[in-house]
């Protein structure tokens, strides 16, 4: 399938409207302050902290009308709240209540055409919208450049293979890409990956000479290992992981077969916390992009709860994120920061659904967008032949509902596939409690480690 001029100059713009709209002034300006924050000794990280929380807490007092019944319902006042040690007085936010309060978190005053809206179903399956301030995505534009620009030089060529439909999931011929010339950046389609499409990509990738990978971890493991079969040997000047769970396994293999390092970076679509390697290859939590609470749960791990600084339109303050991680005991790096340090993220599974024709996929959110009347949903698979979906529903769920989300899983991932919706009154945890978006029962990519004493 390819485009004709027309369609190629439209999509130039548009890779060019969102170029400009993710570093405009207020890049420059968030970039400018990261870089300032970011060498703060303990004391001065801590009072930026408060000095953030503190004017937000004020604001949504005065916009948002979820907070203001919630203090008034408390019986407190903005000026309670002067540090991060206060925040207990105010309950947890979860998914559940933004999905049932959705109108009632968002500031009337602040919200404009800038915005964005995010659908996610997250990790806990459950659908959701959150918008996003025109601030806030240039902040968090801000705040993943910053890890970039600590690793590489902006301006490098690099391919991009995370879980975008680049091209049409019933496309079966190359291109499977797409070149974005505000960026230099060569967007592929992670969905097409597979053995018999495999060398079309080595070929491109090739002839493209990219500097850079930004990928997920499953695809990058899965290019990695096509290079091997392949014989190819290719060397990144660095590798950006992000949206999975990035197994030590996983980035053993991505870094001895392109003989270069892996940086991972943890975030979600709510933007309560982010957390990602520094140039030791150590875990930081970035103190200066949100005030991040570790919560105890059950078993070892800690909960990420996360409270916004810059997006004053649909703030959200103590959200539990359901996101786990395990604690360093060292609570130190060589590189100098201050910001805290965790061992492990368990935010994430690396599972995917294969099609019938091989394609690998590991982005399950997409399935759910705009389907009514669920409150939580799970792909599982045992037979490439079929995926079934499971979905606790609400008492407005109907046959529209399911025949959408037919449609919606059929195409986004094989119009051979049989999909089967499946009503359950509760969906199982994991071991640990998480909850898995995709639970899969092939015998594909079960270990990353013994997978790659198997190749090696």
């Amino acid at each position: 399938m390819s485009l004709n001029l027309e369609q190629h100059k439209l999509l130039g713009l548009e890779y060019w409207a969102k170029h400009w709209y993710r570093h405009s002034l207020w890049f420059d300006h968030y970039s400018r302050l990261l870089q300032k924050t970011a060498t703060f000794s303990p004391q001065a990280l801590e009072a930026f902290q408060n000095q953030r929380l503190k004017q937000l807490v004020h604001e949504v007092y005065r916009d948002i009308p979820y907070y203001r019944d919630l203090f008034v319902a408390l019986k407190l006042k903005p000026e309670a709240i002067q540090s991060a040690a206060d925040l207990s007085k105010l309950p947890y936010l979860t998914k559940a209540l933004v999905v049932a309060n959705f109108d009632k978190l968002i500031s009337q005053k602040k919200r404009n055409f800038l915005c964005k809206i995010a659908k996610t179903s997250g990790t806990n399956g459950s659908p959701a919208r959150f918008i996003r301030s025109f601030h806030s995505i240039n902040f968090e534009n801000a705040a993943v450049w910053r890890q970039w620009k600590l690793r590489t030089m902006p301006g490098k060529r690099r391919i991009t293979l995370r879980g975008e439909v680049v091209v049409p999931m019933s496309q079966s011929e190359p291109p499977f890409w797409r070149f974005n010339p505000a960026n230099q950046e060569l967007l592929m389609c992670g969905f097409h990956l597979n053995d018999k499409t495999a060398e079309a990509y080595l070929q491109k990738i090739m002839a493209f000479q990219p500097q850079i990978l930004s990928s997920y971890p499953s695809n990058a493991y899965a290019l990695a290992k096509y290079f091997r079969y392949h014989k190819i040997n290719y060397q990144f000047d660095a590798v950006f992981t992000s949206s999975e769970t990035l197994p030590p396994g996983v980035k053993h293999f991505i870094e001895d077969t392109f003989q270069t390092r892996t940086y991972d970076w943890y975030g979600q679509a709510e933007r309560v916390a982010a957390i990602c390697h520094c140039k030791q290859g150590t875990y930081h939590i970035q103190e200066d992009y949100s005030l991040v609470e570790l919560a105890p749960t059950m078993g070892p791990n800690f909960e990420v709860v996360g409270t916004h600084f810059f997006n004053t339109v649909m703030p959200l303050i103590r959200y539990k994120t359901g996101d786990l991680v395990k604690l360093d005991p060292e609570q130190s790096c060589d590189c100098g920061s201050h910001f805290r340090t965790v061992a492990f993220i368990d935010g994430r599974a690396c599972d995917f659904i294969l099609t019938p024709e091989g394609y690998q996929i590991s982005a399950a959110n997409h399935i759910f967008h705009g389907v009514e009347n669920i409150l939580e949903g799970q792909l599982y698979q045992e037979d490439t032949a079929c995926l079934v979906i499971k979905v606790v529903v609400g008492s407005g769920f109907t046959e529209q509902n399911r025949l959408e989300l037919i449609k919606n899983a059929r195409e986004n991932t094989s119009e051979h596939m049989r999909i089967v919706v499946k009503v359950v009154d509760y969906i199982q945890r994991a071991p640990n409690g998480k909850f898995q978006s995709i639970v899969s029962q092939l015998p594909v990519f079960d270990d990353a480690a013994e997978a790659f004493a198997a190749i090696v």
